[in-house]
């Protein structure tokens, strides 16, 4: 997502893990103050939570690993990534539907993680499929 003030008609969803947060911290304050949409972060323990520049219509949801269980049936915990992924799904099937938004930009940081692949892949099929114009960048 580039560094630009947004047009108040445009969504965003930002979504990554702790080691993100200097690039999603940056990418807020960029934010005009009427810009709308989800941001989730994906941390290992609630000490990790923090308090972030977002915009009044912008939502911040933190994603706790220590506290979801795994659907990898070996691990105690989720993996890293797994609640990211399962988060950004989710927000996908609900919001890109057809004749909804005409622009959604999205950025998906969580690099190492296969989990946040395939979140990557459903929201850019989501979006095309809504017929919504894609703009999803990696955070890296």
């Amino acid at each position: 997502m580039a560094r630009t003030r947004r047009q108040p008609s445009e969504r965003i969803l930002i979504a990554g893990a702790v080691e993100d947060l200097p690039e999603i911290h940056r990418m807020l304050v960029d934010l005009p103050e009427n810009a709308y949409g989800q941001v989730f972060v994906e941390v290992a323990l609630d000490e990790q939570v923090r308090i972030l520049p977002a915009p009044p219509r912008v939502t911040v949801t933190w994603l706790v690993r220590t506290t979801r269980p795994s659907i990898v049936p070996s691990l105690c915990f989720a993996d890293h990534g797994e609640a990211l992924a399962a988060a950004v799904i989710g927000w996908a099937s609900e919001w890109c539907v057809t004749d909804c938004e005409p622009r959604t930009s999205v950025w998906i940081g969580c690099s190492d993680s296969p989990w946040a692949e395939q979140a990557r892949a459903a929201v850019q099929l989501e979006l095309a499929d809504a017929g919504q114009q894609v703009v999803v960048e990696y955070g890296g």
